[in-house]
């Protein structure tokens, strides 16, 4: 594929991924899904990929488990092979790890190394070459982050507790106002600084 052809598929998966990350986070409701679209900003993009696959912990758990060995069995099957990436796959190999290790520090899921080596070993086994999956691992990379972004529901900014009471997910802060969404309803509400006495950043997403 052309670097043309490359850089347009990149730049529609990324659209879609940000139109999926609001349909479900807004519970599909395309008006919420409308008013959460006009609090992003250009530099919001790392934090809504990074928390996507942060916000909830069963799908990371999954996720880790899943892609962190297939990204080892590319690297080792693309390490000697001067037309493809191994760098970039290498340096993801090495993020990967370290989010495991903070993975398990943080749930306590001490079995997550061991599924992941599990995972790995039935790769090796079953897919023999894999020439199908070093020729397909960008695409099953980019539909997993697809699929995961048409999930997962919950935001990619941490929830809060105003004034102890309503909890909320902070989208906006701007002179004289929040925009917040609800976290219970996921009704998408505008409120005045004024009003918020107190925010408490809550343990939980």
């Amino acid at each position: 594929m052309s670097a043309k052809h490359t850089g347009s598929a990149l730049t529609g998966a990324a659209v879609l991924f940000v139109l999926l990350r609001l349909l479900a986070v807004a519970h599909y409701d395309w008006h919420t899904a409308f008013a959460l679209l006009h609090t992003l900003e250009l530099d919001d993009a790392p934090g809504l990929f990074l928390g996507t696959f942060m916000a909830d912990d069963r799908i990371s758990t999954v996720l880790l488990m899943i892609v962190t060995p297939a990204t080892f069995f590319f690297y080792l099957r693309t390490r000697k092979d001067p037309e493809r990436a191994h760098t970039t796959a290498l340096l993801t190999l090495i993020v990967l790890v370290a989010l495991m290790v903070s993975h398990t520090l943080t749930y306590h899921r001490w079995w997550l190394s061991a599924g992941a080596v599990a995972i790995g070993a039935v790769m090796v086994l079953a897919l023999r070459n894999a020439r199908w999956l070093l020729k397909w691992f960008a695409w099953i990379l980019a539909g997993s982050a697809l699929a995961v972004a048409a999930i997962v529901s919950t935001p990619w900014v941490p929830k809060e507790r105003i004034n102890d009471k309503d909890e909320v997910y902070v989208f906006e802060t701007s002179p004289g106002f929040l925009k917040v969404l609800k976290a219970e309803d996921r009704e998408f509400a505008i409120l005045r600084t004024d009003e918020v006495l107190k925010r408490e950043e809550l343990a939980d997403h």
